[in-house]
């Protein structure tokens, strides 16, 4: 049962029809998020892919070339872990890693010929999902929920303001 000033709390946002629009936005950004994760690791099972795997595997596709800490900090993991994620993603052949021309203690991920079928998988699933979800979306629709939410992406690259 809500406290009574949490109740209060919640009526001021449903009543204020702006914050309530901004708090059910945000919301539903979340949970659809989490929904295409979900779904997606699911469509990945019979692939034998993880949702860590595929989720590293995009991020080093998009950011190759990034150092070990670089990736940690990509994947919202610590050091150590992210470290023993590459070790098994190594041994499977999709990524190797290199030492840094420059630095020697540094050492740099590349996708390795081994993650052309992971990439293959993710592709063929991604169609289907992209499909199931956005099929009856107007190509104007999707342009311009990708617009705002790329402002809503680059906003969170501002410092708070408190």
């Amino acid at each position: 049962m809500k406290s009574d000033r949490v109740q209060e709390l919640f009526d001021q946002v449903r009543d204020d029809t702006s914050l309530n629009a901004q708090s059910s936005l945000l919301y539903v950004i979340h949970e659809v998020s989490r929904l295409i994760s979900t779904r997606f690791d699911q469509s990945m099972v019979r692939h034998r892919i993880t949702h860590v795997q595929w989720w590293a595997m995009m991020h080093i596709g998009e950011n190759e070339g990034a150092t070990q800490s670089e990736f940690a900090n990509l994947m919202q993991m610590g050091r150590a872990p992210a470290g023993k994620l590459l070790e098994r993603l190594e041994q499977k052949g999709w990524i190797e890693r290199r030492s840094d021309a420059a630095d020697n203690r540094v050492r740099r991920i590349y996708l390795a010929e081994g993650a052309t079928p992971v990439f293959e998988a993710m592709t063929i699933e991604a169609r289907v999902l992209f499909s199931d979800l956005l099929g009856n979306l107007p190509g104007d629709e999707v342009v311009g929920l990708l617009e705002g939410l790329l402002k809503i992406k680059q906003n969170l690259g501002k410092p708070l303001d408190h």
